[in-house]
């Protein structure tokens, strides 16, 4: 008979358990590209995730009029960059694009790493497109930045394209490409204007760019921590009141209730961090905060609830402004959710003018307890919508549409062109062959006829004849 594992086995056992948990339980992407551009050597990061070089990609194809030529980052003395990523760059000098496989159409991640290691490189200014979008135009990256969009695809191929301007250069350091899960986004929102707050719908075909990603009174989260690979940052750096008196930072130790068998609310929304922290008001004060965003644009603004105040049901009603406007009077977390500790989201849509400002408050309410929360807020997304034209700044340039047909060679548009005249041609003899017959008819005296008859079952039934025009006697 075997003897009973030891205290160290166990021990053992226990923490594998702990760490197997998690990871049998975190989310796999139907499409999921990792690409480290220019690296000769897998890039293995510490969430686990590994990037394959873009030279052997078997799923990609890279697709440029001239050579793409990989950088490589600088050794010493220059300091290490900060992520494996960041060690290598592809550069390309004129239009370029990655043709990336999808196995399942519909909403993607995509993540762009920039890393400017060089001058020229900080310097560079370029547009990139995929699927029809104008997602970075007249872009520089002059320091370290990831662009995170989510956006919508209806082919089997994504097509990634690069486009430098004049005299310039694009680079790429990383690619990331996932399909997103179906909960993410919805189709429908709440537009938020001076005029008054209405439904609007439509979401789910609309790019989105990232702008922020905020854990209220939470530490920073990072992609080890996310099912989505995500950062979320602490609010302290945008609040415009940090030392109210009617405000408070709250910590949750307890288990998020999120809901069984719901398709609609799952941590691929927002993980555990986020909803563990909060930030509440009083019911005589409000919180505000201030976002810089690019001016003259729509934004979507996801705001995160989950009841880690109260100590009981139906004790909290705050109000929900969106850039000024109301959004929100004397909501009441309990009747919505029903239960403490459990997660749930607005979606807001809002225009912002030329101040470029985004502003988001919660205010208290009379109908709350005095002197105790009356509201609170978790977690906050800022993400820029795309302009009707599929464009995230300015209509769809031609120069990208341009650099798609580059991107495909120049052999395949001459044989399209080939294809085009030889058709041309063909539809030209036979529109002289029918004129020439025509003509013959007309000299030779005869014409088509038609007449009704009788099909011998009741029925009429067309016949055309050949019948001369004039008499020989």
């Amino acid at each position: 008979m075997a003897s009973p594992p030891g205290p160290a086995r166990l021990a053992a056992l226990l923490l594998l358990a702990l760490l197997a948990g998690p990871a049998a339980s975190r989310f796999a992407p139907a499409d999921n590209h990792l690409i480290a551009c220019g690296a000769t050597a897998p890039a293995v990061l510490p969430d686990g995730r590994r990037f394959v070089p873009d030279s052997g990609c078997a799923s990609m194809t890279l697709r440029s009029a001239a050579p793409a030529l990989p950088s490589a980052a600088p050794g010493a003395p220059a300091p290490a960059p900060p992520s494996p990523l960041h060690a290598a760059a592809r550069v390309f000098s004129c239009h370029a694009s990655y043709d990336l496989a999808v196995r399942r159409r519909g909403r993607h991640v995509l993540r762009l790493h920039f890393y400017p290691f060089s001058p020229a490189l900080a310097s560079a200014c370029f547009h990139v497109g995929a699927g029809g979008f104008l997602l970075l135009h007249n872009f520089t990256a002059p320091s370290p930045v990831v662009k995170d969009f989510l956006l919508p695809v209806d082919a089997d191929v994504l097509v990634l394209t690069f486009v430098p301007e004049a005299g310039s250069a694009a680079f790429v350091n990383a690619i990331e490409l996932f399909s997103a899960p179906d909960e993410l986004v919805g189709d429908i929102g709440t537009l938020v204007a001076a005029a008054g707050v209405n439904r609007t719908d439509g979401l789910s075909s609309q790019v989105f760019e990232t702008l922020y990603r905020i854990n209220v009174a939470g530490r920073k989260v990072t992609p080890f921590n996310d099912t989505l690979w995500r950062t979320w940052v602490n609010d302290e750096g945008f609040l415009v009141s940090k030392e109210s008196s009617s405000s408070k930072a709250w910590s949750f130790g307890g288990r998020i209730a999120y809901p069984k068998d719901s398709r609609l609310m799952t941590r691929e929304v927002a993980p555990d961090n986020v909803y563990n922290s909060a930030r509440s008001v009083r019911s005589d004060g409000n919180l505000t905060w201030d976002f810089p965003v690019p001016a003259r644009n729509r934004y979507l603004v996801r705001m995160h609830f989950c009841d880690i105040v109260s100590k009981a049901l139906y004790q909290l009603y705050f109000s929900i402004y969106v850039n000024g406007h109301l959004a929100a009077k004397d909501f009441d977390i309990s009747s919505t959710t029903g239960y403490l500790a459990y997660p749930y989201y607005i979606d807001y849509v809002v225009d912002v003018d030329d101040e470029g400002m985004l502003k988001l408050a919660i205010g208290g309410s009379k109908m709350s307890r005095p002197g105790e929360a009356s509201g609170f807020l978790n977690g906050l997304e800022i993400m820029r919508m795309n302009k009707t034209g599929g464009g995230m700044d300015v209509d769809f340039p031609a120069v990208l549409d341009m650099g798609y047909l580059v991107s495909k060679g120049f052999g395949e548009f001459a044989r399209s062109l080939l294809c085009g005249l030889v058709f041309a041609g063909l539809f030209l003899v036979f529109v002289m062959l029918v004129l020439r017959l025509r003509t013959e008819l007309k000299n030779n005296g005869t014409l088509w006829f038609s007449q009704s008859m009788d099909s011998g079952d009741g029925k009429l039934a067309k016949a055309y004849q050949l019948v001369p025009t004039k008499t020989d006697y």
